[in-house]
């Protein structure tokens, strides 16, 4: 798993702090690896999460040694071959380094910090869906307002999400009637007073995921600034040893986030149940096909987009699976004297797992947005709709009949993932 460039930082930035007793010729070693692209090959697993990462940066060392494989232009290389090749000479560690090198909680690290900025980028397409789903059953938009969320309600996560769904739709021009306005004609009502609440509470449901992302998020930056070594060493010469490489707050920062996007991506299939059902879509064809463009004998034999609807199901099933916390089942190791881990990276790889899920979901779940508000003929204003629709179809096309898109998902899967890694959450909190 190529994990190593933000473990290879984060260690530089842990041993840069001054309290582990190494030469600057280490850290300069490092920063050659960096500077050339030279990324260690790091196993993914073996780490209890406590003591440090001891098994994956251990792979660090032995790289730094001229030993193991790094990746360099796109393949996997012997170190030993590429310093050859470049007339350098291995590093070799003094006392203490090899230690500050593999005693610390780097690889939870890098992976807690690529994992959140991804997961940001998920909230995103969360709050776009969410007013997409909106406009395309022609929904209320008062459960958006500042009556609800910002008056009547004091959370600050639930204010900001409500906030950022309202400009969406303001974005949109939308509008519904206010429901004082709704009347009564033939004994029933003209418009629906209220929406089911996947589209009603999704304030209330992606709220404590923004809070629960900001924390985490201060989390990884505060370990980041940490010297997670052990023993580590003042100034003055004096010696403490201590727990810093426990990784506690990356346990439990993984372990939340896992559960926020098991929230977020139960919300989407519940989101998009209700635009595939007739019985609940307010006028769009079942499954979202493309029945105006159909004649009536023909409108039976295609299937929509209910194949994306099934695998978002299964998805979002593996995707709650994957969220149960990992630091509970910590483990007795060493001869007990690890005898409380935090499994830190356990949670970090789980969680890598499910964001790997979350984005195929979101992508399912987004092109059946697209479909559906194409069905209903609205065009799109507002400059991040408009974005992530011209993304959306770019790779997939407006679904006319029956067609395979098992490539076409899996591109747009992967656009979505590269546009979260310039993606800034907090660009779009402009209430910080």
């Amino acid at each position: 798993m190529r994990i190593g460039p933000a473990t290879l930082l984060a260690r530089m930035k842990s041993l840069s702090r001054g309290y582990s007793g190494v030469r600057r010729e280490l850290l300069d070693r490092m920063k050659l690896f960096v500077d050339n692209d030279w990324v260690p090959v790091i196993p993914a697993e073996g780490s209890l999460g406590a003591s440090g990462d001891l098994v994956p940066l251990a792979y660090i060392a032995q790289c730094l040694q001229g030993e193991g494989l790094v990746y360099y232009q796109g393949e996997q290389v012997e170190v030993a071959e590429l310093l050859k090749k470049e007339n350098i000479e291995p590093f070799h560690f003094q006392a203490k380094e090899g230690l500050a090198i593999v005693n610390g909680t780097s690889t939870m690290l890098g992976l807690a910090a690529v994992n959140i900025q991804f997961a940001n980028y998920l909230l995103h397409l969360s709050t776009i869906s969410s007013a997409w789903a909106a406009m395309a059953i022609e929904g209320r938009v008062e459960a958006f307002g500042t009556l609800v969320n910002g008056q009547a309600g004091q959370h600050k996560g639930q204010n900001e999400m409500a906030r950022q769904i309202t400009q969406l739709l303001k974005d949109e021009n939308y509008q519904a009637m206010r429901l004082q306005d709704i009347s009564i004609k033939n004994n029933e009502l003209t418009q629906p007073v209220q929406d089911r609440y996947s589209v009603r509470c999704s304030p209330q449901i992606l709220g404590p995921v923004f809070e629960t992302l900001m924390m985490t998020q201060k989390w990884v930056e505060d370990e980041l600034n940490t010297t997670s070594d052990n023993p580590l060493i003042s100034p003055e010469g004096d010696l403490a040893n201590g727990g810093n490489f426990y990784g506690g707050y990356l346990a439990h920062s993984m372990d939340y986030l896992k559960i926020c996007l098991a929230q977020i991506s139960d919300m989407a299939d519940r989101q998009l149940i209700l635009l595939m059902d007739e019985k609940s879509n307010r006028g769009l064809p079942p499954n979202l096909a493309n029945w105006p463009g159909m004649s009536d004998d023909e409108k039976f034999l295609h299937h929509g987009l209910k194949g994306l609807h099934q695998s978002a199901s299964a998805i979002t099933s593996e995707i709650c699976a994957l969220s149960i916390p990992n630091g509970i089942f910590s483990r007795s190791a060493e001869c007990h004297n690890q005898d409380k881990v935090s499994l830190g990276t356990s949670a970090a790889n789980q969680c890598t797992q499910l964001i790997g899920k979350a984005y195929n979901l979101f992508t399912l779940q987004l092109i059946c947005m697209a479909q559906a508000l194409d069905l209903k003929k609205i065009e799109l204003k507002g400059e991040t709709s408009l974005r992530v629709y011209r993304q959306i179809r770019a790779h997939v096309p407006f679904v006319k009949g029956d067609r395979q898109l098992g490539v076409q998902i899996k591109n747009l899967s992967e656009s979505f993932k590269k546009s979260a890694q310039h993606f800034n959450l907090m660009s779009e909190n402009k209430n910080e």
